[in-house]
């Protein structure tokens, strides 16, 4: 079945930036929210989005109407995804919520249409559960923005299809994301874990002293950061052993390496203290800026990285 039309289930920040990118590759585009207010900010939102892809020269300006106009508001969940082949759902990260829209999202589309959640860290095997069609349901994980950032993390549940994960991986490639398939599927998927190792040990050393929330910030940003824009940790390290590679690598380095892995934080809730030392030292690295002056530097950023490490 060829993908022509999408279902958006839930129209907040991941549901709005989903159906600006789909909208802007061509696909007729449905949103849906319980809320009614909700939807129709996320259209608008949406709209925004494509408008500013334009601007930042990521979208030509003679399909910027047609993309918008792609773009349509049902009024009920089994309106927006009659007819579609892909729904894309990005409701409230919560077991039971999700459970409920998959049971009607099973009862109203078509059995060939791929079911995809954009949870963030849940996993499929106990939503699929409640579906008479579980072999098209499973994890479409975005990076905040997906209208911009390329990896979509691919995970199955125990009933998955193969043949949907593989349907879907070519389908992303060919929309110039970057998907990476989960051969076991764990709590967090694969890139939220790696960035959730990293926060914890970055608020360890904001808590202890150690340096303030700014320069803990700029010390990601401004160098390894840099790095893994270019590529992974295992191929950094890889180079980093020069000649002999990994293998010299884990050599030369394992007892200092090792030194560093027993100090690193262990402990899996925050810090009591934690919170209030992240809100004021966030406070001081924004300074005058507001939010939306944060989102209007990242993006125009990641723009000009983008057009970088993925344009040919």
């Amino acid at each position: 079945m060829q993908i022509e039309s999408i279902g958006i289930i839930g129209t907040g920040v991941i549901g709005s930036s989903w159906a600006a990118f789909y909208a802007s590759k061509g696909f007729r585009v449905k949103m849906w929210d319980v809320d009614a207010t909700v939807g129709q900010n996320g259209q608008q939102q949406a709209v925004d989005t494509i408008k500013l892809l334009q601007t930042q020269g990521m979208l030509s300006g003679d399909t910027v109407q047609e993309s918008i106009s792609r773009i349509k508001v049902a009024g009920a969940l089994e309106q927006a995804v009659e007819n579609v082949q892909l729904v894309q759902e990005s409701v409230a990260e919560n077991y039971e919520i999700k459970q409920q829209v998959f049971k009607a999202l099973d009862a109203h589309t078509d059995p060939a249409a791929i079911l995809a959640s954009s949870s963030s860290g849940l996993l499929m095997t106990p939503i699929q559960q409640v579906t008479n069609h579980p072999g098209r349901c499973l994890i479409a994980h975005p990076f905040n923005p997906p209208h911009l950032i390329p990896l979509v993390e691919l995970v199955p549940g125990d009933e998955t299809d193969e043949q949907a994960i593989s349907k879907m991986k070519i389908f992303y490639e060919g929309l110039g994301k970057v998907p990476v398939v989960l051969k076991k599927a764990v709590p967090g998927h694969l890139a939220n874990r790696l960035a959730m190792a990293l926060w914890r040990e970055a608020v360890d050393l904001v808590a202890n002293g150690i340096a303030s929330v700014e320069d803990v910030d700029k010390a990601v940003s401004a160098g390894p950061g840099l790095r893994w824009a270019v590529m992974g940790p295992h191929m950094i390290y890889h180079l980093g052993g020069g000649p002999g590679g990994m293998d010299h690598f884990i050599d030369h380095f394992a007892p200092a390496v090792k030194v560093w892995w027993e100090s690193l934080a262990s402990w899996t809730s925050l810090p009591p203290e934690a919170k209030n030392l992240l809100v004021g030292g966030l406070k001081e690295e924004m300074g005058e800026r507001t939010m939306a002056d944060m989102n209007r530097m990242r993006d125009e950023k990641l723009v000009k990285m983008l057009k970088i490490l993925f344009e040919d």
